[in-house]
């Protein structure tokens, strides 16, 4: 929430959410960890871990420190500060969830669809009283007007899914999804639309395998609602580009075709890139910076989670990436099959940015990626404190 400043003053920040927005995230889930072990001690903080996620842990921070200082590319060597913090960060949130119990955390979701909703009145103020900036897709703190949708677009998700599914608060979530919503649609982020989509349609199919009960009523009333913001939408006036219906109707003309081809170019160099360094990668650092970058892409990073993870960190530091997150997995599934109403609003959370980050960077700035680590990190302590309530049992 500490972009909401930059975005309520209009301040202009070159440097983008890269420079930003990082050093605050990073600094907020620095108190966190050091709070943390303040509290658990250094011992504490790996307990819950078992000794394949400790050694695959410790092998992923000296897999990343080390490929990052050796990397060439220069903004790596600054940015392998904020994915260590990430990776401590997602440790410390394992322990504080076995000594403070997961039920609290439903709170953070509220937290974000707050958010959320915060987001969108400043968006609002500022296209009210820098209306020259917005329209020229100069969004204060964000740089891009879309890259607000990398938090939205999973904050809306979970409001659905806290309305549809929930007899009490019927009200707060409805008005923050509507206001992510429509900031989505209204900015023509497609990409974000996807996410959020499929991520309904993922946890929606999830809550109907478990035979849990959604209201219809509020289903409908969501239909509606969006109905009408589409509709809204189409005839405010246009942002740098057209809302997005139009938007995905212009997919089958020029001007969409184009729009293909620049995800086609992206993709093409990066995968170029990759094949030069496949093995180790060239670290987290920006895309314009790798060796050969054609300017004609303009893009910070591949809008792509596979290709990323390869271009970061090549094929040994992926493998170990994969490796230690199937090393949670067990605990995971435990919390979809056994508990699926406490999984349902991480698991929409999930499954919103895992779409989106299909097609665009989600999962490259750091005021997303802790949104993720949250949510998986909530799946974990879910799946982990029924695991063992089960052995307890027998």
């Amino acid at each position: 929430m500490s972009s909401l400043a930059f975005l309520a003053f209009g301040l202009h920040t070159p440097g983008g959410p890269i420079g930003t927005l990082q050093l605050p995230v990073a600094a907020l889930q620095v108190y966190f960890i050091v709070a943390v072990a303040l509290q658990v001690g250094v011992q504490g903080l790996v307990a819950p871990l078992n000794n394949t996620q400790r050694g695959l842990i410790g092998a992923l921070i000296i897999y990343v420190l080390f490929v990052s200082v050796t990397s060439p590319v220069p903004s790596a060597h600054i940015l392998v500060t904020s994915w260590i913090v990430h990776i401590l960060f997602f440790v410390a949130l394992i322990s504080f969830f076995r000594n403070v119990g997961v039920k609290k955390a439903e709170v953070i979701w509220s937290a974000l669809g707050l958010t959320a909703l915060l987001h969108v009145c400043a968006f609002l103020i500022a296209l009210v009283i820098w209306p020259a900036a917005i329209y020229a897709n100069d969004l204060p703190a964000f740089g891009n007007i879309r890259h607000l949708g990398y938090l939205l677009a999973p904050a809306a998700a979970v409001m659905a899914m806290l309305f549809v599914t929930r007899t009490e608060r019927a009200l707060f979530p409805l008005i923050c999804f509507m206001a992510a919503a429509f900031y989505i649609l209204y900015t023509g982020s497609r990409g974000a639309a996807f996410g959020l989509l499929a991520g309904l349609t993922a946890t929606g199919a999830f809550w109907a395998w478990h035979g849990r009960k959604a209201y219809l009523s509020r289903v409908l009333t969501l239909l509606a609602v969006t109905g009408i913001l589409i509709i809204v939408s189409e005839f405010l006036p246009t942002l740098p580009w057209p809302p997005v219906f139009s938007r995905g109707a212009a997919a089958f003309d020029p001007s969409g075709g184009e729009m293909l081809n620049g995800r086609g170019r992206v993709w093409s160099f990066v995968i170029q890139a990759i094949q030069q360094n496949w093995l180790w990668g060239y670290g987290p650092g920006l895309m314009r910076d790798l060796p050969d970058y054609p300017m004609r892409v303009g893009y910070f990073q591949p809008h792509n989670i596979g290709l990323q993870l390869l271009m970061h960190w090549g094929l040994v530091g992926t493998c170990i990436i994969l490796a230690t997150a199937v090393s949670f997995s067990s605990n995971v599934l435990a919390a979809l099959r056994e508990k699926p109403d406490k999984a349902i609003l991480p698991l929409a959370v999930s499954s919103a940015m895992g779409a989106h980050a299909l097609v665009d960077g989600g999962l490259f700035y750091p005021f997303s990626v802790a949104i993720a680590i949250i949510a998986f990190a909530v799946l974990d302590a879910i799946g982990r404190r029924q695991s063992s309530v089960s052995t307890n049992a027998a």
